[in-house]
């Protein structure tokens, strides 16, 4: 049972919400676009989303034992810290995640076969896998690269949501895509923020994060990366965002100044979790009143 239990752990239950958050923003953005909702091909995607979310986890527990063991672990930072303390063979987290891959790619085929998925959903399940796997595993390992923040970015601020439309639609299109342009920034925002506590343990395995690159610049990039943020959001207003998500977008700017005056300043990861969170969930909610 212990065993189990820290097998489940290593499957980042805690973040996991983040997924389902970025996913569910997709589908407001597909029920405004058709003005209905399906259910089946919403819960399909749903499935495949998730399992495809726990790919990335266990590849990323597997690869990132060495700095896990060296840093100190928060609710969104530092791994589960089951491999660390030997509470099970690495070898499980690798295995999990190569059934896991295997299982995403069947139920995705499976769900276009019936039906239920369009076809569009392969190539988007497609790069989610290997965006999830290369974030950490060999020969590309991005996060070692300074590009781990931006693919996992892509993937829970672009790709995610973007699953979660064309279960409504059919197919992305350009509009939802350049709609999405805001939130992926809050999510780099919020990646920036996760790895900060990692930093001097990364360095010290030579993991090159975004915030191992940048030192002390982080913090003018965070504040950047924060009001570009929402200065494009004002710039989609009209012809990309309706007036509700943008308004709701806005709303949720005390909560990203909270997030950047803390950022750096104590090593916690929460501020930029919640305001990550509380944007997704403000521009879903936009997004489902501007379709009323």
């Amino acid at each position: 049972m212990k065993r189990l239990v820290a097998w489940l752990r290593m499957g980042r239950p805690l973040i996991l919400p983040g997924g389902i958050l970025a996913y569910g923003l997709g589908l407001a953005m597909g029920y405004w676009q058709v003005r209905s909702f399906d259910w089946g091909p919403a819960l399909a995607g749903f499935l495949v989303t998730e399992v495809t979310n726990l790919v990335a986890h266990y590849a990323d527990e597997y690869a990132d034992v060495d700095t896990d063991t060296l840093t100190r672990r928060t609710w969104f930072s530092g791994g589960s810290g089951v491999l660390p303390a030997g509470l099970v063979p690495a070898s499980w987290a690798l295995w999990s995640a190569v059934i896991l891959a295997v299982l995403a790619v069947a139920l995705t085929v499976a769900s276009i076969a019936m039906g239920l998925l369009s076809p569009h959903a392969g190539w988007i399940v497609g790069l989610g896998l290997l965006g999830g796997w290369f974030y950490s595993m060999p020969p590309v390992e991005l996060e070692w690269r300074g590009l781990g923040e931006v693919d996992n970015a892509l993937l829970g601020g672009i790709l995610m949501p973007l699953m979660g439309y064309t279960t409504q639609v059919g197919r992305p299109t350009l509009l939802a895509l350049v709609a999405l342009l805001p939130i992926f920034l809050m999510v780099l925002v919020n990646l920036l923020g996760v790895h900060w506590p990692d930093r001097q343990a990364d360095a010290a395995v030579g993991r090159r994060s975004l915030v191992v690159i940048a030192g002390e610049r982080v913090r003018r990039l965070y504040h950047v990366l924060v009001a570009f943020a929402y200065l494009m959001v004002l710039g989609l207003t009209g012809w990309i965002l309706p007036l509700p998500v943008t308004a709701a977008l806005l709303l949720t700017l005390p909560v990203s100044l909270w997030a950047a005056v803390t950022f750096a300043r104590q090593p916690s990861p929460i501020p930029s979790a919640l305001a990550m969170a509380v944007a997704i969930a403000a521009a879903s909610a936009g997004w489902v009143v501007a379709a009323v």
